[in-house]
């Protein structure tokens, strides 16, 4: 997120001087190959629980770009009120738009929906950016295969995915460390250990709104006890921004 803001800003100071000439372009063009970066930040957001980062990161897709995504938008619409109701089309048609039947479809028919969502996506993927990229050699940096967005939307709509699991281009671990977080409130997660709505995260640098156990995903063996006002800690890392998450089990 630091990354692109820093960008989005220098963009927005280019736009605005003489040579631009009056243009203005999308930070993430969703029409385009930055499709995938699009996809990928909406996807570890949902993944590795930071939803609170995806008003920032829809903001980011947002300027410039003239049509909304049907997939962006349905993954953040849990996170993000506000937003109008998605379009039934993907700006980048093949394979994502097929994610759409699995949104519209009933429970029950999701699973083989992903299932064959995983097996095609390979193949539907030949215009995307990753594409065979471990034959250009120096060319381009090999990333590996996973559909991100195939996770983040089993987990989004809560769709069992043993039938599926297994896949090569499936990132179960992304998904099982999802599922291993408490779940937000906004896909039916308890909004805390009562009914008094205090909420179950508390970023590092503010104040703890209730005493008990506490964890972060940002450091193995975190789990501890801090008393209410005290200060949450940032445990530094390579992970990321802190973020403490209320221990369902005091």
């Amino acid at each position: 997120m630091s990354y692109w803001e820093e960008y989005a800003s220098y963009h927005c100071s280019f736009h605005g001087s003489p040579e631009a000439g009056g243009r203005k372009v999308p930070h993430i063009d969703l029409h385009d190959r930055d499709y995938w970066d699009a996809i990928r930040l909406t996807s570890f957001a949902i993944l590795l629980g930071h939803t609170d980062l995806l008003p920032r990161i829809a903001a980011l897709w947002d300027y410039e770009n003239d049509d909304m995504d049907g997939l962006l938008e349905r993954l953040v619409a849990p996170f993000v009120p506000g937003r109008a109701p998605p379009p039934d089309t993907c700006t980048r048609h093949l394979p994502y738009f097929k994610l759409l039947k699995v949104f519209a479809a009933d429970a029950a028919k999701r699973p083989a929906l992903m299932a064959r969502y995983m097996d095609e996506w390979y193949t539907a993927s030949r215009r995307e950016p990753y594409y065979e990229s471990h034959t250009k050699g120096r060319e381009h940096s090999f990333l590996g295969y996973w559909s991100f967005e195939a996770a983040a939307v089993a987990y989004v709509l809560d769709i069992d995915d043993s039938t599926f699991r297994d896949h090569e281009f499936y990132p179960r671990d992304l998904a099982d460390f999802a599922r291993s977080l408490p779940r937000p409130v906004a896909l039916g997660g308890a909004p805390s250990d009562s009914s008094d709505g205090v909420t179950l995260r508390c970023a590092a640098g503010q104040p703890c709104p209730r005493a008990g156990y506490w964890f972060t995903p940002a450091r193995l063996d975190s789990r501890r006890v801090f008393q209410q006002g005290e200060v949450m800690p940032d445990v530094g890392g390579d992970y990321g921004a802190t973020i403490w998450q209320w221990d369902s089990q005091q």
